[in-house]
């Protein structure tokens, strides 16, 4: 009996220091720190997966319209400053203007919504930058504009007493110094409007309209451009000037050696050009909105203004002569 009890008092023992045993060895030696450390720091906590669509979106970068590419001579003038030279990403702002020189382009952008080229001998004004709605205003020469389509933006172009707008498309536009003003498309629609009649012009397809009148119905674009030059009937000139006359499509644009060249509403132009001394070829070169171009080069042109030399050639056999006859008849 005595040992029986002495069993069970010693199987109590063992079963109460198992857990004594257990919080010395694990639980306790994971509380303990260094006392000069402080508390142990918490558990790191492992990175979690974010779902994409949760980021925010990262901030858009402000869309204005800058300067992209130049060529010859470009300048600006702000708010009706001075002109000055233009510069590649040079920002604009509206009332600004921007002016090509002959044999000159600048290309203008609005990244994702706009494009505008500006051929040479051109001038154009940007009249308000909108949400929603952007005007500017062609004064003179011709451009080519490239347009993101949205139904919710009006891009509009003025030019003396026309506007054309679209809500998408490519076209390009010219004004004449006469306000006769030529649209066409090559993508997209665009609307002209003048003296309160509209004409839609589709994809291929190009119209006109003369100062304070109505546009004409769109027309096909032709496959080529007419020009018709005629050069002086001699090639030897003795002035150092020669006028140069012919005729191309109305609505057309023609240069002369690079410089803009008024042409009447019946496609009729002349110039008198400036000559150098010597050898000249003038070049004549006619563009319209369809985007065809055709050239049309004269023939040598050579100048020679210096006065003619007289030269005055004696014999001297012709002295001797005179005196020989007077000679003779004094003897008779």
């Amino acid at each position: 009996m005595r040992e029986r009890i002495l069993f069970i008092v010693a199987v109590g023992a063992l079963l109460l220091l198992v857990p004594l045993v257990y919080y010395l060895l694990f639980e306790r030696s994971l509380s303990v720190t260094d006392p000069g450390q402080g508390p142990a720091p918490p558990p790191p906590v492992a990175p979690q997966a974010v779902d994409a669509g949760e980021l925010a979106p990262p901030l858009a970068a402000p869309v204005v319209l800058s300067v992209l590419e130049l060529r010859g001579q470009v300048e600006v003038n702000r708010e009706g400053g001075a002109w000055t030279a233009a510069e590649e990403g040079l920002i604009l702002s509206s009332q600004d203007r921007v002016r090509t020189g002959p044999e000159s382009s600048a290309l203008l952008s609005m990244p994702g919504i706009f494009a505008v080229r500006l051929d040479s001998e051109s001038e154009f004004k940007i009249r308000s930058l909108a949400e929603d709605t952007m005007r500017f205003l062609l004064e003179q020469g011709m451009l080519s504009a490239e347009v993101r389509e949205d139904p919710d933006l009006l891009f509009e172009v003025a030019a003396a007493t026309a506007t054309v707008r679209t809500h998408g498309a490519d076209f390009r536009m010219h004004v004449s110094r006469a306000g006769v003003v030529a649209v066409g498309a090559s993508a997209g629609q665009v609307e002209l409007e003048s003296s309160g009649k509209v004409v839609q012009v589709r994809a291929g397809y190009l119209t006109r309209a003369e100062r304070d009148r109505p546009p004409l119905d769109p027309i096909p674009i032709p496959a080529a451009l007419f020009l018709k030059v005629r050069w002086p009937a001699r090639s030897e000139l003795g002035k150092r000037e020669v006028a140069i006359s012919g005729a191309t499509e109305p609505g057309a644009r023609v240069l002369v050696d690079g410089a803009i060249v008024e042409v009447d509403s019946s496609g009729r132009f002349r110039k008198v050009v400036g000559l150098k001394e010597g050898a000249n070829r003038v070049l004549v070169r006619s563009q319209d909105v369809g985007g065809n171009q055709v050239d049309s080069q004269s023939p040598p042109l050579h100048v020679d203004t210096r006065p003619d030399s007289f030269e005055i050639k004696t014999s001297p056999d012709m002295w001797k002569k005179d005196k020989q006859g007077k000679g003779d008849k004094g003897g008779g």
